[in-house]
């Protein structure tokens, strides 16, 4: 947050993203696990998880993953995730092995873009982005070429998921 705070990081809202992307020249960064994006996605953006689903299946883990879905895993579908020890390496490849490339990251609410500003700015890039409140804040129609369901609603998924489908 310091970063966006002290202007070393553009922070735009989702109906501004749009500019940045067809006229500044920005490239759209999703760091969403695979199963938000598998949900919904903007067809243009680049894809590095910076967090992976944790498949250690050591007592401890396997323990940790039981607690896990009890709490927030049944109820919202997430599942229990470790960081991904690639992610500035695929972000790099990503970017055009350019740390000067422009990099506009997002995720669902905007946390873990936050997260991963600060493991990009730290490791070099220098023309970063943060989409402020993520794709939950977004809008039908403020990103072109959407996939699947409506990006706001992409990282809601198990018991949470049939309730909001029933509401809407």
């Amino acid at each position: 947050k310091e970063l966006v705070q002290s202007g070393a990081v553009i922070a735009v809202s989702p109906k501004e993203a749009k500019t940045l992307i067809s006229e500044r020249g920005f490239k759209l960064l999703d760091v969403r696990p695979i199963w938000e994006r598998q949900k919904s996605f903007v067809a243009e953006s680049i894809h590095v998880p910076l967090f992976v689903e944790d498949d250690d299946l050591s007592p401890i883990t396997l323990l940790k993953k039981w607690i896990h879905f009890g709490y927030i895993g049944m109820w919202m579908g997430h599942k229990l995730t470790a960081v991904n020890t690639q992610f500035l390496d695929q972000a790099l490849d990503a970017a055009a092995r350019s740390k000067d490339s422009k990099l506009l990251i997002a995720c669902g609410e905007g946390l873990r873009s936050l997260l991963a500003i600060e493991k990009l700015h730290d490791d070099g890039f220098t023309n970063l982005a943060w989409l402020d409140g993520g794709f939950g804040a977004a809008k039908r129609r403020e990103f072109e070429g959407v996939e699947g369901t409506e990006l706001r609603f992409a990282s809601i998924g198990g018991f949470a998921q049939y309730f909001l489908q029933i509401i809407l």
